[in-house]
Protein backbone atom coordinates (compact mmCIF):
# COMPACT_ATOMS: atom_id res chain seq x y z
CA UNK A 1 0.00 0.00 0.00
CA UNK A 2 2.63 2.58 0.68
CA UNK A 3 4.55 1.73 -2.26
CA UNK A 4 1.33 2.35 -4.41
CA UNK A 5 0.87 6.01 -2.76
CA UNK A 6 4.23 6.80 -3.22
CA UNK A 7 4.03 5.58 -7.17
CA UNK A 8 1.15 7.81 -7.30
CA UNK A 9 2.66 10.53 -5.66
CA UNK A 10 5.83 10.92 -8.48
CA UNK A 11 3.30 9.70 -11.00
CA UNK A 12 1.35 13.09 -10.20
CA UNK A 13 4.29 15.33 -8.84
CA UNK A 14 6.38 14.45 -12.04
CA UNK A 15 3.53 15.10 -14.37
CA UNK A 16 2.94 18.32 -12.64
CA UNK A 17 6.62 19.25 -13.60
CA UNK A 18 6.46 18.42 -16.96
CA UNK A 19 3.32 20.90 -17.50
CA UNK A 20 4.71 23.76 -15.05
CA UNK A 21 8.19 23.44 -17.29
CA UNK A 22 6.05 23.80 -20.79
CA UNK A 23 4.31 27.18 -19.50
CA UNK A 24 6.23 30.35 -19.96
CA UNK A 25 5.69 31.70 -16.52
CA UNK A 26 6.87 35.19 -17.91
CA UNK A 27 3.81 35.02 -20.14
CA UNK A 28 1.47 33.89 -17.07
CA UNK A 29 2.49 36.35 -15.15
CA UNK A 30 2.25 39.15 -18.28
CA UNK A 31 -1.30 38.10 -18.39
CA UNK A 32 -2.26 38.05 -15.47
CA UNK A 33 -1.09 41.23 -14.89
CA UNK A 34 -2.40 42.67 -17.53
CA UNK A 35 -5.90 41.31 -16.62
CA UNK A 36 -5.80 42.51 -13.00
CA UNK A 37 -5.53 46.28 -15.11
CA UNK A 38 -8.51 46.08 -17.18
CA UNK A 39 -10.56 44.41 -14.37
CA UNK A 40 -9.91 47.48 -12.40
CA UNK A 41 -10.46 49.63 -15.42
CA UNK A 42 -13.77 47.43 -16.03
CA UNK A 43 -15.12 47.54 -12.41
CA UNK A 44 -15.18 51.25 -13.19
CA UNK A 45 -17.19 51.64 -15.98
CA UNK A 46 -14.63 51.27 -18.74
CA UNK A 47 -16.82 49.66 -21.97
CA UNK A 48 -13.49 48.73 -23.90
CA UNK A 49 -11.99 46.97 -20.57
CA UNK A 50 -15.29 45.13 -20.10
CA UNK A 51 -15.07 44.05 -23.49
CA UNK A 52 -11.21 42.65 -22.77
CA UNK A 53 -12.15 41.21 -19.69
CA UNK A 54 -15.01 39.27 -21.43
CA UNK A 55 -12.23 38.52 -23.90
CA UNK A 56 -9.76 37.04 -21.41
CA UNK A 57 -12.23 35.56 -19.49
CA UNK A 58 -13.23 33.31 -23.01
CA UNK A 59 -9.65 32.78 -23.95
CA UNK A 60 -8.70 32.00 -20.40
CA UNK A 61 -6.00 34.05 -21.18
CA UNK A 62 -4.49 35.79 -17.63
CA UNK A 63 -7.47 34.38 -16.11
CA UNK A 64 -9.18 30.80 -15.58
CA UNK A 65 -11.91 30.29 -18.57
CA UNK A 66 -15.16 31.04 -18.01
CA UNK A 67 -17.70 31.51 -20.47
CA UNK A 68 -20.26 32.92 -18.64
CA UNK A 69 -18.86 35.45 -16.88
CA UNK A 70 -17.38 36.27 -20.51
CA UNK A 71 -20.78 36.88 -21.71
CA UNK A 72 -21.45 38.78 -18.81
CA UNK A 73 -18.70 41.20 -19.40
CA UNK A 74 -19.48 41.49 -23.31
CA UNK A 75 -23.31 42.59 -22.41
CA UNK A 76 -22.08 45.30 -19.85
CA UNK A 77 -19.43 46.22 -22.75
CA UNK A 78 -22.51 45.90 -25.14
CA UNK A 79 -24.94 48.32 -22.46
CA UNK A 80 -22.08 50.92 -22.75
CA UNK A 81 -22.90 51.46 -26.63
CA UNK A 82 -19.38 49.22 -27.19
CA UNK A 83 -20.43 48.14 -30.74
CA UNK A 84 -17.75 45.18 -31.06
CA UNK A 85 -19.70 43.60 -28.06
CA UNK A 86 -22.50 44.13 -29.61
CA UNK A 87 -21.81 42.01 -32.68
CA UNK A 88 -19.46 39.63 -30.66
CA UNK A 89 -22.51 38.61 -28.42
CA UNK A 90 -24.89 38.45 -32.15
CA UNK A 91 -22.12 36.02 -32.95
CA UNK A 92 -22.41 33.96 -30.00
CA UNK A 93 -25.99 34.40 -30.21
CA UNK A 94 -26.16 32.73 -33.67
CA UNK A 95 -23.66 30.22 -32.76
CA UNK A 96 -25.64 28.95 -30.10
CA UNK A 97 -29.09 29.24 -31.32
CA UNK A 98 -28.87 29.59 -35.02
CA UNK A 99 -30.53 32.34 -37.35
CA UNK A 100 -33.79 33.13 -36.05
CA UNK A 101 -36.46 36.18 -36.07
CA UNK A 102 -35.16 37.35 -33.49
CA UNK A 103 -31.44 38.39 -34.39
CA UNK A 104 -31.96 38.45 -38.62
CA UNK A 105 -32.34 41.96 -38.14
CA UNK A 106 -28.77 42.37 -36.47
CA UNK A 107 -27.60 40.11 -38.94
CA UNK A 108 -28.64 42.47 -41.63
CA UNK A 109 -27.50 45.94 -39.38
CA UNK A 110 -24.14 44.30 -39.23
CA UNK A 111 -23.63 43.82 -42.89
CA UNK A 112 -24.53 47.05 -43.68
CA UNK A 113 -22.01 48.44 -41.12
CA UNK A 114 -19.54 46.31 -42.50
CA UNK A 115 -20.21 47.41 -46.01
CA UNK A 116 -20.17 51.29 -44.61
CA UNK A 117 -16.80 50.30 -43.55
CA UNK A 118 -17.16 49.48 -39.79
CA UNK A 119 -13.87 47.34 -39.47
CA UNK A 120 -15.13 45.48 -36.37
CA UNK A 121 -18.45 44.56 -38.61
CA UNK A 122 -16.12 43.11 -41.43
CA UNK A 123 -14.33 41.11 -38.68
CA UNK A 124 -17.15 39.54 -37.47
CA UNK A 125 -18.81 39.07 -41.01
CA UNK A 126 -15.75 37.31 -42.46
CA UNK A 127 -15.81 35.14 -39.27
CA UNK A 128 -19.36 33.97 -39.89
CA UNK A 129 -18.01 33.30 -43.40
CA UNK A 130 -15.57 31.40 -42.58
CA UNK A 131 -18.20 28.97 -39.97
CA UNK A 132 -20.73 28.95 -41.69
CA UNK A 133 -22.96 30.93 -38.69
CA UNK A 134 -25.96 32.10 -39.88
CA UNK A 135 -24.95 32.14 -43.57
CA UNK A 136 -23.38 29.37 -46.28
CA UNK A 137 -19.94 28.60 -45.32
CA UNK A 138 -17.70 30.68 -47.78
CA UNK A 139 -14.14 30.82 -47.46
CA UNK A 140 -13.74 33.41 -50.45
CA UNK A 141 -16.38 35.99 -48.86
CA UNK A 142 -14.66 35.23 -45.37
CA UNK A 143 -11.19 36.17 -46.96
CA UNK A 144 -12.28 39.25 -48.86
CA UNK A 145 -14.20 40.54 -45.50
CA UNK A 146 -11.27 39.24 -42.95
CA UNK A 147 -8.56 41.03 -45.32
CA UNK A 148 -10.66 44.17 -45.31
CA UNK A 149 -10.70 44.26 -41.62
CA UNK A 150 -6.90 43.26 -41.36
CA UNK A 151 -6.62 46.92 -43.68
CA UNK A 152 -9.12 49.02 -41.46
CA UNK A 153 -6.75 48.21 -38.45
CA UNK A 154 -8.29 44.53 -37.12
CA UNK A 155 -5.51 42.65 -35.48
CA UNK A 156 -6.98 39.94 -34.95
CA UNK A 157 -8.47 40.11 -38.46
CA UNK A 158 -4.84 39.01 -40.06
CA UNK A 159 -4.63 35.65 -38.12
CA UNK A 160 -8.19 34.72 -39.10
CA UNK A 161 -7.05 35.32 -42.65
CA UNK A 162 -4.19 33.19 -42.32
CA UNK A 163 -6.02 30.24 -41.36
CA UNK A 164 -8.42 30.62 -43.72
CA UNK A 165 -6.17 31.24 -46.42
CA UNK A 166 -4.43 27.95 -45.36
CA UNK A 167 -7.79 26.08 -45.64
CA UNK A 168 -8.19 27.15 -48.81
CA UNK A 169 -4.79 26.43 -49.81
CA UNK A 170 -5.47 22.97 -48.40
CA UNK A 171 -8.46 22.19 -50.09
CA UNK A 172 -6.92 23.17 -53.57
CA UNK A 173 -4.15 20.57 -52.99
CA UNK A 174 -6.20 17.90 -52.10
CA UNK A 175 -8.68 18.43 -55.39
CA UNK A 176 -5.30 18.82 -57.03
CA UNK A 177 -4.01 15.83 -55.54
CA UNK A 178 -7.56 13.55 -56.75
CA UNK A 179 -7.67 14.91 -60.26
CA UNK A 180 -3.82 13.34 -60.64
CA UNK A 181 -5.11 10.28 -58.96
CA UNK A 182 -8.38 9.87 -61.02
CA UNK A 183 -6.01 11.12 -64.45
CA UNK A 184 -3.80 7.97 -63.26
CA UNK A 185 -6.31 5.49 -63.13
CA UNK A 186 -7.95 6.52 -66.36
CA UNK A 187 -4.39 6.25 -67.52
CA UNK A 188 -3.87 2.66 -66.22
CA UNK A 189 -7.30 1.66 -67.75
CA UNK A 190 -6.64 2.57 -71.01
CA UNK A 191 -3.45 1.15 -71.25
CA UNK A 192 -4.47 -2.25 -69.85
CA UNK A 193 -7.85 -1.83 -72.62
CA UNK A 194 -5.33 -1.11 -75.11
CA UNK A 195 -2.69 -3.89 -74.66
CA UNK A 196 -5.36 -6.60 -74.25
CA UNK A 197 -7.27 -5.68 -77.50
CA UNK A 198 -3.51 -5.37 -79.45
CA UNK A 199 -2.43 -9.18 -77.57
CA UNK A 200 -2.17 -11.75 -79.75
CA UNK A 201 -3.50 -15.51 -79.10
CA UNK A 202 -0.57 -17.17 -79.36
CA UNK A 203 0.38 -18.79 -75.86
CA UNK A 204 3.84 -17.30 -75.28
CA UNK A 205 3.45 -13.73 -76.80
CA UNK A 206 0.27 -13.40 -74.39
CA UNK A 207 2.45 -14.30 -71.40
CA UNK A 208 5.03 -11.66 -72.70
CA UNK A 209 2.36 -9.06 -72.74
CA UNK A 210 0.61 -9.90 -69.12
CA UNK A 211 4.14 -9.64 -67.93
CA UNK A 212 4.63 -6.07 -69.67
CA UNK A 213 1.29 -4.81 -68.38
CA UNK A 214 2.33 -6.25 -64.79
CA UNK A 215 5.40 -3.66 -64.97
CA UNK A 216 3.36 -0.60 -66.09
CA UNK A 217 1.35 -0.57 -63.45
CA UNK A 218 4.00 -1.11 -60.86
CA UNK A 219 5.92 1.56 -62.36
CA UNK A 220 2.49 3.86 -62.41
CA UNK A 221 1.91 3.08 -58.70
CA UNK A 222 4.91 4.05 -57.79
CA UNK A 223 4.69 6.95 -59.26
CA UNK A 224 1.64 7.82 -57.64
CA UNK A 225 2.90 6.34 -54.21
CA UNK A 226 6.32 8.62 -54.72
CA UNK A 227 3.31 11.80 -55.24
CA UNK A 228 1.27 10.76 -52.55
CA UNK A 229 4.57 11.12 -50.50
CA UNK A 230 5.65 14.63 -51.94
CA UNK A 231 1.69 15.79 -50.93
CA UNK A 232 2.36 14.69 -47.78
CA UNK A 233 5.57 16.77 -47.68
CA UNK A 234 4.02 19.21 -48.80
CA UNK A 235 1.44 19.40 -46.37
CA UNK A 236 3.16 18.71 -43.52
CA UNK A 237 5.84 21.89 -44.50
CA UNK A 238 2.63 24.03 -44.90
CA UNK A 239 1.12 22.43 -41.27
CA UNK A 240 4.66 23.30 -39.69
CA UNK A 241 4.86 26.76 -41.32
CA UNK A 242 1.15 27.24 -39.92
CA UNK A 243 2.30 27.08 -36.39
CA UNK A 244 5.15 29.25 -36.92
CA UNK A 245 2.84 31.86 -38.24
CA UNK A 246 0.39 31.39 -35.78
CA UNK A 247 3.11 31.26 -32.72
CA UNK A 248 4.97 34.32 -34.09
CA UNK A 249 1.52 36.21 -33.67
CA UNK A 250 0.71 35.23 -30.54
CA UNK A 251 4.25 36.69 -29.60
CA UNK A 252 3.69 40.01 -31.26
CA UNK A 253 -0.10 39.74 -29.30
CA UNK A 254 1.89 38.78 -26.31
CA UNK A 255 4.55 41.67 -26.57
CA UNK A 256 1.89 44.33 -27.24
CA UNK A 257 0.31 43.90 -23.72
CA UNK A 258 3.76 43.74 -22.33
CA UNK A 259 4.37 46.80 -23.74
CA UNK A 260 0.85 48.50 -22.69
CA UNK A 261 1.29 47.11 -19.17
CA UNK A 262 4.77 48.71 -18.88
CA UNK A 263 3.30 52.00 -20.46
CA UNK A 264 0.59 52.18 -18.14
CA UNK A 265 2.56 51.49 -15.26
CA UNK A 266 5.16 53.87 -16.19
CA UNK A 267 2.28 56.65 -16.62
CA UNK A 268 1.23 55.99 -13.33
CA UNK A 269 4.16 56.35 -11.53
CA UNK A 270 4.75 59.71 -13.48
CA UNK A 271 1.36 60.90 -11.95
CA UNK A 272 1.84 59.51 -8.72
CA UNK A 273 5.52 61.47 -8.49
CA UNK A 274 3.61 64.05 -9.66
CA UNK A 275 1.27 64.08 -7.22
CA UNK A 276 4.22 63.56 -4.24
CA UNK A 277 5.57 66.52 -5.50
CA UNK A 278 2.84 68.93 -5.82
CA UNK A 279 2.09 67.74 -1.88
CA UNK A 280 5.46 68.46 -1.16
CA UNK A 281 5.51 71.97 -2.22
CA UNK A 282 2.45 72.90 -0.49
CA UNK A 283 3.88 71.81 2.57
CA UNK A 284 7.33 73.92 1.81
CA UNK A 285 5.21 76.56 0.87
CA UNK A 286 1.17 76.92 0.19
CA UNK A 287 1.64 79.49 -1.61
CA UNK A 288 3.67 78.37 -4.28
CA UNK A 289 1.12 75.17 -5.46
CA UNK A 290 -1.25 75.23 -7.50
CA UNK A 291 -3.85 75.55 -4.97
CA UNK A 292 -2.68 78.85 -4.06
CA UNK A 293 -5.45 81.14 -6.19
CA UNK A 294 -7.94 79.67 -3.51
CA UNK A 295 -5.90 80.17 -0.41
CA UNK A 296 -6.84 84.06 1.03
CA UNK A 297 -3.66 84.07 2.57
CA UNK A 298 -1.62 84.47 -0.64
CA UNK A 299 -3.39 86.99 -2.57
Amino acid sequence: MKVLFYLLFYLFFGSFLSISHAMPLHFMDVSAGVFRFQIKLAENGNAEAQYKVGEMYESGNGVVKNQKKARQWFEKAAARGHKKASYKLLYMDIQETGLSRKNKPQLNILRREAAAGNANAQYFLGKMYASGTGMPKSLEHALTWLNKATFNGVAEAEHEAIVVQEEIQRIREKQQAEKAQAEASKTIQAGGQKKSITESPKPPKQSRSSASDTEARRIEQERLRLEREKAALAAEKARIERERKAAEAEKRRLEKLRRQAAEEQARKAAEREKSEQEAATFKADPCKSKSARFLSTCR
